[in-house]
């Protein structure tokens, strides 16, 4: 009876061992399969009309669908706009084939002087899939109050041209308009390339 008793409850044990092995191997392999998501925010953004480097009147539901590198910043800019456009540029030609998934948008906050066809000389000067987008003073505020983006005209009296202030950030975002990632001045095309592996 003891016996029966002792293989009766060995069984159970075994087959209670078999059972979690395999929840644990389900778990593990649905982690591994599926997508991997940093969402910062949902829904990142919002509604806006600008005019693209083509001359073509675009909105946010344009660019609905796929993942983006979004950056806010000017053609005059001497230093960091260009910097960070490089930047994304060269983690568009590092990602390989995964790049053709992503869109760069390049938005400015300086409409007074990015007119269509500066914008379209200025983005053709980085990567191909670029789109150059600007717009009135109004449309301009309207899409970087949408993505928390601080701007201001900077000029004293030891310059001719004024200069733009403004947050210098990159954006991921998803293709339902998730915010996924914001990488600073600091972070490197490495640092893009490495997070966009992970997500895709």
């Amino acid at each position: 009876m003891i016996k029966k008793r002792f293989l009766y409850i060995s069984l159970l044990s075994i087959l209670g061992l078999g059972i979690a092995a395999l929840i644990a191997y389900y778990d593990i392999s649905k982690e591994k399969n599926s997508p991997k998501t940093h969402v910062i925010a949902n829904n990142f953004g919002g509604p806006f009309t600008l005019t693209n480097h083509l001359g073509k009147d675009v909105t946010e539901k344009n660019f609905t669908g796929q993942y983006r590198l979004i950056y806010f910043g000017f053609t005059y800019c001497p230093a960091i706009c260009p910097t960070e456009l490089q930047k994304i540029t060269a983690s568009l030609k590092g990602l390989g084939n995964k790049a053709d998934s992503i869109k760069p948008i390049f938005i400015t906050i300086d409409p007074e002087r990015d007119t269509v066809d500066v914008m379209r000389e200025y983005v053709a000067l980085f990567h191909p899939n670029f789109s150059g987008l600007t717009g009135t003073l109004e449309q301009i505020k309207q899409a970087a109050d949408a993505y928390k983006i601080y701007y201001a005209k900077a000029k004293d009296d030891t310059m001719q041209e004024y200069t733009m202030d403004h947050s210098s950030f990159i954006y991921f975002i998803d293709p339902e308009d998730n915010l996924l990632r914001i990488f600073k001045t600091e972070d490197t095309s490495s640092d893009i390339i490495n997070f966009i592996n992970s997500t895709l």
